[in-house]
């Protein structure tokens, strides 16, 4: 049987979820083209559905996304919203007919209704956002390549993350360090296809994220520009100082663990860099940890879904072993090492 996937409190304005998914039997598929196509189906249906993609990063088999999916309203926003989402992900054309069925004084209100709930109830939802993007790059991927049957391992598979204190700050890095543990690049700003690559090129929608980021953690709105630059101070612009990005052995082969080995190295020589350097290896944490943040937001979940849990004991919050001076906690301790 399926996990039941944890959720935010329904009394929290946001939820926050690290989300992966990988390509079955790990295939190698996502090339520039394959990568371009992906991101903007996942910002277009993003704005359909009414989430805001903090940061995110594509790898060859597999992606990461951290995402905010707000608390649903009980009713469907304006027309005007309405409208606005679906030309996000269908033709003008059909946009059009939609405004004119919906502004049509000759059709009965409750038609009206059932029109707009065919489209809201396929919004605000995380479970429903991936279900459509990945069936739609499925079948973009097997049409231009001839091929049949499902492309995706298994469900996506999501970790929710407390706003609290620094869990959705050093989540997003760790997502941003990607290509860098990978050994694609040494600097994670020359990736054009993650979050952070998109931001440092001035990508306005990439941009927004971190906007929204830094207005979480500090608790007060920043301008695109002046977020990304806090970002950064907080984690890396101390490497880029002592020179740890250096721009001009930013092309690495993908499938040389050779030469990933080397960037690791690389960092390694320059001394101890704190958050950076742990975030330098994978952290299992944040990719089965079920839940992450402070020992008070992690226990709050456990409390709220402990019915279900299934536990012979009461749920409680684990520290993240092998990650030094840090007040982070996960709800599900890990079998095997938790860095590597």
């Amino acid at each position: 049987m399926r996990t039941r996937r944890l959720k935010a409190h329904p009394d929290a304005s946001s939820g926050f979820y690290h989300c992966m998914s990988r390509v079955v039997d790990r295939q190698l598929i996502f090339g520039d083209v394959e990568k371009d196509h992906f991101a903007r189906l996942m910002r277009q249906y993003a704005h359909f559905c009414g989430l805001q993609i903090i940061t995110f990063c594509l790898m060859g088999n597999h992606f990461h996304l951290l995402i905010e999916v707000p608390k649903r309203p009980d009713s469907p926003p304006a027309d005007s919203v309405l409208l606005d989402r679906i030309r996000a992900i269908y033709p003008q054309s059909f946009a059009h007919q939609i405004r004119n069925q919906l502004a049509d004084t000759s059709l009965p209100t409750a038609q009206k209704d059932i029109l707009r709930q065919q489209f809201w109830k396929r919004m605000g939802d995380l479970s429903q956002y991936f279900k459509e993007l990945k069936q739609r790059f499925s079948q973009w991927h097997n049409l231009r390549h001839g091929r049949r049957g499902t492309l995706w391992e298994e469900r996506f598979k999501s970790v929710l993350i407390g706003a609290d204190g620094s869990a959705l700050t050093t989540v997003a890095a760790y997502i941003d360090l990607n290509p860098v543990r990978a050994g694609l690049v040494t600097n994670p700003s020359l990736y054009r296809w993650s979050g952070y690559g998109q931001a440092m090129a001035s990508r306005p929608e990439a941009l927004a994220g971190y906007q929204s980021l830094t207005a979480i953690r500090e608790g007060s709105s920043f301008k695109p520009a002046q977020a990304l630059k806090h970002y950064r101070a907080g984690l890396f612009d101390y490497a880029e100082r002592r020179g740890v990005f250096p721009p001009a052995q930013a092309c690495i082969k993908p499938d040389t663990k050779r030469r990933s080995s080397q960037t690791l190295r690389l960092w390694q020589q320059h001394g101890d860099f704190g958050l950076i350097g742990q975030l330098l290896h994978r952290i299992r944490y944040f990719s089965d940890g079920a839940v992450i943040g402070s020992r008070s937001f992690v226990e709050s979940i456990a409390l709220y879904h402990q019915n279900w849990l299934q536990r012979k004991r009461q749920p409680s919050a684990h520290p993240l072993s092998q990650f030094k001076n840090s007040t982070l906690f996960s709800l599900r301790p890990l079998r095997r090492a938790a860095s590597g």
